[in-house]
C-alpha cells in the first residue's frame, strides 16, 4: 500500500496537519496497516518537496505552531492517475509452501501428506479467526472492512478447496522426480590454436621446440 497516496486521498477531503492525518489513516483504513508517525512525517516532506502537497502555519496559544498540509492541483492529478491505475492482487507463484511442499515430495523427515495437514490446520484456525471478525463487524459503519474480511475469507477457503485437490492427486506427485540440471566438463577447456595458411609448417615446429 502506498502511504504517498492514502495522504494524497486523505488531503483530497480536506487539509489536515500530520498527527491528524495518522489517526485519520487507522481510522478510515480499519485494516492491519500500521504507518508509524515518522513515516508520516518524512512522506509529508517528500510530498511537498515534489509540489503534490503544500502547507500554511497555524498558530496556536498553548502549543507549537503546527504545519497544516493541503493537496495541490499536481497532487490531484497524481492521485487521479493512482486512482485509475488497476492493482494486482499479490499471489506469488512459487510461495515458501509451494516450496516445502515440493521438496517434501523428492525426501523429506516428514511425508508431504503431513505438510498439507499442517496447512490446512493454520488455515482453518485463520479462517475461523476472520470469520468472528465478521461476525463481530457492523454492516452499517463498517461496510469497508466487511469486504476486506469477506476477501480473505473466499481467498482462505480456496486455499482449503486446493489443499483437497493436492490431496487427491498425490499418488501421482509422490512419482514426481525432478530434471537433473545439465552436467559440466570438469577440468581446464582444451587449448586450440588456429593456424594460419601463410605460417609455414616448419616456424610452427620451432616455435613448439623453443
Amino acid at each position: 500500500m502506498s502511504v504517498k497516496h492514502a495522504l494524497l486521498a486523505l488531503l483530497y477531503q480536506r487539509p489536515m496537519h500530520g498527527y491528524e492525518l495518522g489517526k485519520q489513516l487507522n481510522t478510515a483504513i480499519n485494516a492491519e496497516w500500521d504507518v508509524k508517525p515518522g513515516q508520516i512525517a518524512s512522506t509529508l516532506v517528500r510530498l511537498n518537496d515534489a509540489n503534490l502537497v503544500d502547507y500554511e502555519i497555524e498558530e496556536t496559544d498553548d502549543a507549537p505552531d503546527r504545519k497544516v498540509y493541503f493537496i495541490t492541483d499536481e497532487g490531484k492529478q497524481e492521485l487521479q492517475d493512482w486512482y485509475l491505475t488497476p492493482e494486482v492482487r499479490e499471489y506469488k507463484l512459487g510461495d515458501a509452501f509451494y516450496i516445502k511442499l515440493v521438496l517434501s515430495l523428492i525426501g523429506s523427515p516428514v511425508s508431504p501428506e503431513q505438510v498439507l495437514m499442517a496447512q490446512r490446520r493454520e488455515l482453518y484456525q485463520q479462517l475461523h479467526e476472520i470469520t468472528e471478525m465478521r461476525r463481530e463487524t457492523d454492516i452499517k459503519t463498517q461496510l469497508p472492512l466487511l469486504l476486506l474480511l469477506e476477501s480473505a475469507i473466499m481467498h482462505l477457503e480456496a486455499e482449503l478447496r486446493w489443499i483437497e485437490m493436492t490431496e487427491a492427486r498425490l499418488p501421482d506427485l509422490k512419482n514426481y522426480s525432478p530434471p537433473k540440471p545439465p552436467s559440466k566438463p570438469r577440468g581446464r577447456p582444451r587449448r586450440t590454436i588456429t593456424v594460419n595458411a601463410e605460417t609455414p609448417v616448419s616456424s610452427l615446429s620451432e616455435d613448439k621446440h623453443s
